[in-house]
């Protein structure tokens, strides 16, 4: 019986168009990728002591990697060096201290922020 239940299935996908079996996986992926988007996004802004990368946050603040140099070598936002004896070395920035930083910085735009730690205000 299982075998014809099988066969049966494999009949009913051959008359199936491409369009059709593309929306009925869609239909059924849409929930799990929502869920994993969800669990994601939850656990990224729950979870503030995890390190990130310069350029992670650059991204997060929207700046460049030069105009975020300048925010954190004037000392707004804290920084761990991957080796402290090489001032060029990477540096990592804890994402609780970067939304401390946006937070305090909430109301100037990024063009304001740029031209702060430019000079040009």
């Amino acid at each position: 019986m299982e075998q014809q239940s099988s066969k049966e299935k494999k009949a009913i996908l051959l008359d199936l168009t491409d369009k059709e079996i593309a929306q009925g996986v869609a239909k059924n992926l849409m929930p799990f990728l929502k869920q994993q988007f969800d669990d994601f996004i939850t656990e990224f802004y729950e979870d503030k002591n995890v390190p990130m990368s310069m350029e992670d946050a650059c991204h997060w603040l929207g700046v460049g990697r030069t105009t975020f140099s300048k925010i954190i070598r004037r000392g707004d936002i804290p920084f761990k060096p991957l080796n402290p004896d090489n001032p060029k070395s990477k540096k990592l920035i804890i994402r609780s201290d970067l939304l401390a930083y946006m937070e305090r910085n909430k109301t100037k735009s990024v063009d304001q922020i740029k031209r702060e730690y430019n000079g040009e205000d």
